[in-house]
Parts: C-alpha cells; structure tokens; sequence
C-alpha cells in the first residue's frame, strides 16, 4: 500500500503500549477539530449555516467545545443560537407537539466529523495490516477496543487474520474476566477481616475501556 502521514500515525499509535490507539487517535482529530473551529471558523458563514441548520451541537459535543472555555467563541456562537430559539418558540409555541418540532434539524456536524474520522482510520489500519510492520505492531501490543476492532474485522478480507484476531481478543477477555473475578474474591476476603492487597482492583478500567473504549469516544453519534 501507499505510505503516507495518516498510515505512519495509526503505525506510531498502534507500536505504543496502552489505550486503543483508534481511540487515541479519534481524540486527537476531534480536539483538533474544536480547536480550528474556534481559532480559525467561528465567523465562516458556511460553519455559521451548518449550525444553524443543525441547531448547534448535540449536548455532548457542546459540552465538549465548552470545556475549552474561549469565552468570546461560545458567546459568538451561542447568541446566534439562543436567539433561533426564542425564534422558534415564537413561531411554535402552539404546536401540539412542540417538543418533537424542535428536534427536526440536520444532524450535530461535530457527530458527522467524528464518524467521518473514525472510519478514516478504521481504513488505513485493516488496510495497513497487509504491511509486516503495521501487523505485528497490532498484533503484539493488541490494546485495541472492542468496537473497533469489530470496525477493522468489517473491513479485512484475510480469513486467517480474522480468525486471529477473534483469538487473541477472545484470550484477552477470558483472562480479563478471571482477573476481575479475582478481585470480587479479594474483596470478600477484605469485607471478612482479611487483609488481601489485590493486584487486580484497577482491571475494571480496563474492562470498561475494551467494552466501550476510551472516555470521550463513541458517543451516541448522528
């Protein structure tokens, strides 16, 4: 395959031990995202029309612009929209299903950026896995998530390489799942009078990052 930026990012994600580098990498692209809208786009009429065919953003990708705090951006933006509320509330204030009214609007555009990212680098690692760098990189560390390593399987046409796959995240989770029960047992121990110092109290971070990657990704999107 063709090497370019975008494969040499996923390869530096996946070599590096850790948390699921699809996820890692969405959260990066989605942060960049927010921050060229606020320093370079928050006057462009076309981003401008977007939001407000679209009613702004979804709550959890408004509270995600919010938490950068640029004061002057937010009330740039947020005027414009408060006042397409109280427009709409005075045109609809009598519609019998006033509540259903308003969410009649094009989808969050940060959601449609978020899935356009997320397939992007789904992409280039199941096509990147024909290259013997990439493959055992992934194979080796394989922290990915669940979710996306269902996105990458969609995409990979090696029967082989799927089955390995299911294999190593099936072992991943049989022994993630021993360790948790050793923890239960641990704290049974604790909760009778046994001093027990669990190696294994932090494994349900673990578990929730595999069921539903990392925080701030997969969200409920468009």
């Amino acid at each position: 395959m063709e090497k370019h930026t975008p494969y040499f990012n996923v390869l530096e994600a996946v070599q590096k031990k850790g948390d699921c580098a699809l996820c890692f990498l969405e959260k990066k692209a989605v942060h960049s995202y927010f921050d060229s809208l606020l320093y370079e786009n928050v006057n462009n009429s076309v981003v401008r029309n977007v939001l407000r065919q679209s009613r702004g953003y979804c709550p959890y990708h408004a509270h995600h612009l919010a938490a950068f705090h640029d004061a002057l951006a937010l009330s740039i933006l947020y005027k414009e929209q408060v006042l397409l509320a109280a427009s709409f509330l005075e045109k609809a204030a009598s519609h019998k299903n006033i509540s259903q009214e308003w969410t009649k609007h094009d989808s969050c555009p940060a959601c449609r950026q978020t899935a356009q990212i997320r397939h992007h680098y789904a992409d280039i690692l199941a096509e990147g896995m024909a290259e013997p760098e990439m493959r055992e990189a992934f194979l080796t560390n394989f922290t990915i998530c669940l979710n996306h390593l269902l996105m990458v399987m969609d995409r990979l046409h090696d029967d082989n390489l799927k089955k390995e796959l299911t294999r190593k995240m099936c072992e991943r989770l049989v022994n993630l799942a021993g360790r948790l029960e050793q923890y239960c047992q641990d704290s049974q121990k604790n909760a009778v009078g046994e001093v027990v110092d669990s190696p294994h109290r932090f494994a349900w971070r673990e578990a929730v990052a595999i069921a539903v990657g990392l925080k701030d990704t997969f969200e409920p999107l468009l």
